[in-house]
Protein backbone atom coordinates (compact mmCIF):
# COMPACT_ATOMS: atom_id res chain seq x y z
CA UNK A 1 0.00 0.00 0.00
CA UNK A 2 1.66 3.39 -1.18
CA UNK A 3 0.30 6.43 0.52
CA UNK A 4 1.25 9.95 -1.18
CA UNK A 5 0.87 13.33 0.22
CA UNK A 6 1.23 16.42 -1.39
CA UNK A 7 2.54 19.66 0.60
CA UNK A 8 3.22 23.00 0.37
CA UNK A 9 5.24 24.68 2.74
CA UNK A 10 6.78 28.76 2.36
CA UNK A 11 9.80 29.70 3.71
CA UNK A 12 9.42 32.54 5.63
CA UNK A 13 7.99 35.84 3.32
CA UNK A 14 4.63 37.15 3.09
CA UNK A 15 2.10 35.24 1.99
CA UNK A 16 0.77 37.99 -0.01
CA UNK A 17 -2.10 37.63 -2.91
CA UNK A 18 -0.03 36.84 -5.87
CA UNK A 19 1.52 33.42 -3.82
CA UNK A 20 -1.94 32.46 -2.54
CA UNK A 21 -3.63 33.16 -6.22
CA UNK A 22 -0.66 30.86 -7.83
CA UNK A 23 -1.14 28.25 -5.60
CA UNK A 24 -4.44 27.79 -5.74
CA UNK A 25 -4.31 28.27 -9.81
CA UNK A 26 -1.80 25.39 -9.59
CA UNK A 27 -4.56 22.88 -7.94
CA UNK A 28 -7.02 23.68 -10.33
CA UNK A 29 -7.44 21.22 -13.70
CA UNK A 30 -4.93 21.54 -16.47
CA UNK A 31 -7.30 24.32 -18.81
CA UNK A 32 -7.90 26.21 -15.74
CA UNK A 33 -4.68 26.00 -14.52
CA UNK A 34 -3.56 27.89 -17.91
CA UNK A 35 -5.22 30.27 -17.94
CA UNK A 36 -5.34 31.32 -14.32
CA UNK A 37 -1.83 31.38 -13.81
CA UNK A 38 -1.70 33.74 -17.45
CA UNK A 39 -3.80 35.93 -15.52
CA UNK A 40 -2.23 36.31 -12.49
CA UNK A 41 1.05 36.89 -14.09
CA UNK A 42 -0.18 40.30 -16.15
CA UNK A 43 -2.04 41.03 -13.31
CA UNK A 44 0.95 40.92 -11.50
CA UNK A 45 2.71 43.14 -13.45
CA UNK A 46 -0.27 45.26 -13.75
CA UNK A 47 0.23 45.33 -9.85
CA UNK A 48 3.98 46.26 -9.59
CA UNK A 49 3.88 49.27 -12.62
CA UNK A 50 0.65 50.84 -10.21
CA UNK A 51 2.93 50.44 -6.88
CA UNK A 52 5.76 52.08 -8.75
CA UNK A 53 3.55 55.07 -9.74
CA UNK A 54 2.17 55.44 -6.12
CA UNK A 55 6.04 55.68 -4.84
CA UNK A 56 6.93 58.10 -7.27
CA UNK A 57 3.76 60.51 -6.52
CA UNK A 58 5.28 59.95 -2.99
CA UNK A 59 8.57 61.13 -4.06
CA UNK A 60 7.22 63.56 -5.91
CA UNK A 61 5.11 65.18 -3.10
CA UNK A 62 8.04 64.80 -0.53
CA UNK A 63 10.53 66.64 -3.23
CA UNK A 64 7.96 69.05 -3.11
CA UNK A 65 7.19 69.51 0.35
CA UNK A 66 10.96 69.71 0.90
CA UNK A 67 11.58 72.57 -1.48
CA UNK A 68 8.84 74.44 -0.11
CA UNK A 69 10.42 74.05 3.56
CA UNK A 70 13.99 75.73 2.06
CA UNK A 71 11.97 78.52 0.12
CA UNK A 72 10.10 79.23 3.63
CA UNK A 73 13.76 78.90 4.97
CA UNK A 74 15.04 81.00 2.17
CA UNK A 75 12.74 83.52 2.54
CA UNK A 76 13.06 84.46 5.80
CA UNK A 77 16.97 84.99 6.15
CA UNK A 78 18.55 88.18 4.50
CA UNK A 79 21.99 86.12 5.25
CA UNK A 80 20.61 83.84 2.98
CA UNK A 81 19.85 85.80 0.54
CA UNK A 82 23.17 87.58 0.31
CA UNK A 83 24.92 84.23 0.01
CA UNK A 84 22.65 82.98 -2.66
CA UNK A 85 23.16 86.35 -4.78
CA UNK A 86 26.96 85.74 -4.46
CA UNK A 87 26.75 82.70 -6.05
CA UNK A 88 27.65 81.84 -9.95
CA UNK A 89 25.13 79.96 -11.67
CA UNK A 90 25.54 79.16 -15.54
CA UNK A 91 22.96 77.30 -17.35
CA UNK A 92 24.04 75.87 -20.58
CA UNK A 93 22.04 73.45 -23.27
CA UNK A 94 23.24 69.71 -23.08
CA UNK A 95 22.38 66.95 -25.26
CA UNK A 96 19.53 66.17 -23.65
CA UNK A 97 16.39 68.12 -24.85
CA UNK A 98 14.72 69.53 -21.53
CA UNK A 99 17.72 69.07 -19.21
CA UNK A 100 20.40 71.50 -18.97
CA UNK A 101 24.02 71.67 -17.75
CA UNK A 102 24.15 73.56 -14.57
CA UNK A 103 27.53 74.98 -13.06
CA UNK A 104 27.18 76.64 -9.37
CA UNK A 105 30.37 78.54 -8.28
CA UNK A 106 30.90 80.99 -5.14
CA UNK A 107 34.47 82.95 -4.93
CA UNK A 108 35.87 81.93 -1.56
CA UNK A 109 38.56 84.63 -1.56
CA UNK A 110 35.86 87.75 -0.78
CA UNK A 111 35.55 88.08 2.46
CA UNK A 112 31.78 88.05 3.37
CA UNK A 113 29.90 88.95 6.46
CA UNK A 114 29.27 86.26 8.85
CA UNK A 115 26.15 84.79 9.38
CA UNK A 116 23.46 86.09 12.50
CA UNK A 117 24.01 84.63 15.99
Amino acid sequence: MKIEHKFEYTWGGEDNWYTKSKRWANKQNPVVRHLALGFIEWLWIKWIAGKVQMEMASVDQQVEDILEQWEEEESSSDWMDRKINELNIKTEPSEVEGLDNISISYNFDEPSSPPPK
